[in-house]
C-alpha cells in the first residue's frame, strides 16, 4: 500500500491525476501524517531539481543552425498558399505552345517546299520547221529549250541527277 501511495503523491504533485482521485490524495495528504511527510519530501526533491539544476549551454553547430533556418522556410513555404494566376500568366501558358507548334509547321512546309521537284512551264513554241519547246524552271531560275527530232511531246519533265538536268518525256 505504501508503494501506491508514493505514485498516486507524485502523480498528484506532477498534476496527472483525473480531478476526482486528485481530490482524494489531496484530502489522504491533509489527513495522514505519514502521508504529508512523504509529500513533503517528493515537494523538496521537486524543488531541488528545478532550483539546483545547472543548465549548460551547448553550442550549435554551423549545419544545426543552418538546418533550423531550413525547416522554418519550409513550415512558412507550407502554410503560404499558392498565389493564383493572373490572365497574362495563363495567357501566355496557352500562346507559347501555340507558337513553338506554327514554328515547326513553318519550317515543315519550307523543308517540303524545297525538296519539290521542279515545275516546267511552257515559255513559247518556236517557228512552225523546228521541233523545239522552251521551259522556265522558277524554283532554279533557269530556262531550258528542248530540240525534238520527232513530233513534240505533250509534256516534259526535267530531273536534277546532281550534275546535270536529265529530261525525260512523256
Amino acid at each position: 500500500m505504501k508503494h501506491d501511495l508514493e505514485l498516486k503523491l507524485q502523480a498528484w504533485l506532477d498534476g496527472e491525476l483525473p480531478p476526482a482521485e486528485a481530490e482524494e490524495i489531496r484530502r489522504r495528504a491533509a489527513s495522514d501524517p505519514e502521508a504529508a511527510r512523504l509529500l513533503a519530501e517528493l515537494q523538496n526533491i521537486k524543488a531541488a531539481f528545478l532550483h539546483n539544476e545547472p543548465t549548460v549551454a551547448v553550442p550549435e553547430t554551423r549545419q544545426f543552425y543552418w538546418s533550423k533556418i531550413e525547416r522554418q522556410i519550409q513550415r512558412q513555404a507550407a502554410a503560404r498558399p499558392a498565389p493564383g494566376l493572373s490572365w497574362a500568366e495563363r495567357l501566355r501558358r496557352w500562346l507559347a505552345p501555340l507558337a513553338g507548334a506554327a514554328a515547326l509547321a513553318t519550317v515543315l512546309l519550307l523543308a517540303l517546299n524545297q525538296s519539290a521537284p521542279p515545275v516546267l512551264n511552257q515559255v513559247s513554241d518556236m517557228a512552225e520547221g523546228f521541233k523545239t519547246r522552251t521551259f522556265r524552271d522558277d524554283s532554279a531560275g533557269i530556262n531550258f529549250v528542248v530540240f525534238h527530232e520527232t513530233e513534240q511531246p505533250s509534256a516534259a519533265r526535267i530531273r536534277d541527277d546532281g550534275s546535270s538536268f536529265v529530261v525525260e518525256y512523256e
